[in-house]
């Protein structure tokens, strides 16, 4: 260590980097950053340069591939050191021993939330079939796919008296059964051939697990669904619907309204994908515990054409259903009235 330390050092004030924005300095109240090269910041400021009390008004936004952030210089969220002490960083020349010192302003990085927004998978619209619209490998990738052949193993060897069992619990316990209705449905009609019946069980039981961690609201440890997910299901379902929020000291997994639609999404298309881009959604409105408006504002966003059918239920009556079919060519993009509202009052 002595032998790089320079026999002298002078330092050149320079005031602010660029003339008159100060060296962003951030901190996060979630935690320490441990991948600083996957952030993407974004400074913004106040166009009022007339007004002595705005014009040095910063919001800075940051973001990663799970969580955004906000910090501002100004309110109530704004750091009182900034007005109580001066910040500073300092460049320094190994080679000249000149070290030049730039204005600096610090702050404070607070996660942000949005619940009304509709995460959707990606949409190929130019698609000339509709299973290339939203396709599979954009729901699993080959590796996770490769994973559910063990867990998925119940489901292909399935038997009518098993099924005639969950048909039983599901009476009996209703929302609290193994399995919901959909998935004994799509049970009940799985293929003879061996490679169709084993990709049908797979999706199945992807399905399945998808619906019982909607029911989750905070996920507090990595196996929420227990030790027969594989570990690379475990880290998909932690990675891409779940937000980290900061809650008493720790972190954890929150499953948020929006990643809730997030699920619904993923599960329609698993369903499309299963039962040849034609489904019922009444059925799996209720197996996901959700409004029927709800179901029809995610269908139609994701361009499924809505019709209606009158369907048998118990002790012989009939019942209207919603279907929800993906042809081509797609209707034109529908967006969801909460967004919808949400832009209008922003």
């Amino acid at each position: 260590m002595a032998a790089e330390m320079l026999p002298s050092a002078r330092w050149q004030y320079c005031g602010a980097p660029d003339g008159s924005q100060r060296a962003v300095l951030v901190q996060f109240s979630n935690g320490k950053l441990q991948s600083p090269g996957n952030m993407r910041f974004t400074l913004y400021e106040n166009k009022d340069s007339t007004n002595p009390r705005k014009r040095n008004q910063r919001i800075l936004a940051a973001e990663t591939d799970r969580l955004s952030y906000v910090g501002n210089n100004f309110g109530t969220g704004a750091l009182k050191c900034n007005t109580l002490c001066r910040h500073f960083v300092g460049i320094l020349n190994k080679t000249s021993g000149q070290m030049e010192v730039y204005d600096a302003e610090l702050f404070n990085m607070q996660p942000l939330f949005s619940d009304d927004s509709l995460y959707l998978p990606p949409c190929y619209d130019d698609a000339a079939k509709p299973e290339d619209v939203y396709k599979f490998e954009d729901l699993l990738s080959p590796a996770e796919y490769e994973a559910l052949q063990s867990p998925s193993e119940a489901f292909r060897n399935v038997t009518s008296e098993e099924i005639l069992k969950m048909i039983e619990e599901n009476s009996r316990w209703g929302f609290w059964g193994v399995h919901c209705t959909f998935v004994i449905e799509a049970l009940k009609s799985l293929p003879s051939d061996v490679e169709s019946r084993d990709r049908q069980a797979r999706c199945i039981w992807f399905l399945d697990t998808l619906i019982k961690f909607r029911a989750h609201r905070v996920v507090k440890r990595k196996s929420a669904l227990g030790p027969g997910v594989p570990h690379i299901i475990n880290t998909k379902l932690l990675k891409h619907f779940t937000c980290l929020t900061y809650n008493n000291g720790r972190l954890r997994n929150l499953i948020s309204d929006s990643m809730k639609a997030k699920i619904t999404a993923y599960v329609i298309i698993l369903a499309l994908h299963i039962h040849d881009f034609q489904i019922d959604l009444t059925v799996l409105q209720r197996d996901l515990k959700l409004s029927e408006k709800r179901m029809m504002e995610i269908a139609k966003a994701m361009r499924l054409k809505i019709s209606k059918r009158r369907v048998s239920v118990a002790a012989g009556s009939e019942e209207d259903h919603k279907l929800g079919t993906l042809s081509l060519p797609l209707p034109p993009a529908q967006t969801s009235d909460r967004l919808a509202k949400r832009r209008k009052i922003t």
